[in-house]
């Protein structure tokens, strides 16, 4: 009789703590996804600060060449010219097509 007892004892302790068990589960989980949320804030500000910095670097090379490409017209201006109407037609035949 006493084992009998000493049983539904276990039996009605172990239901506390699996409840127990399941909320500090449930604790754990809202903290990893508070957790993930952080890393994933942390990460997106990182990833926009890069693309901002590259965009500048591109701004500035393409600034660079446009100037190149000026001073390229404007010591040689029939070479421009020609270059310029060819790759005109070219696209017209493109276009036609």
């Amino acid at each position: 009789m006493l084992d009998r007892m000493s049983n539904q004892t276990n039996s009605n302790d172990a239901q506390p703590t699996s409840a127990a068990s399941k909320q500090s589960v449930s604790d754990q989980i809202a903290l990893l996804r508070s957790d993930l949320s952080g890393i994933a804030n942390t990460v997106t500000g990182l990833a926009k600060e890069q693309l901002g910095e590259t965009a500048g670097e591109i701004r500035g090379m393409a600034a660079d060449k446009a100037g190149d490409v000026k001073s390229a017209i404007r010591t040689n201006p029939m070479q421009s010219a020609c270059i310029a109407a060819g790759i005109g037609f070219a696209v017209g035949l493109l276009m036609t097509r």
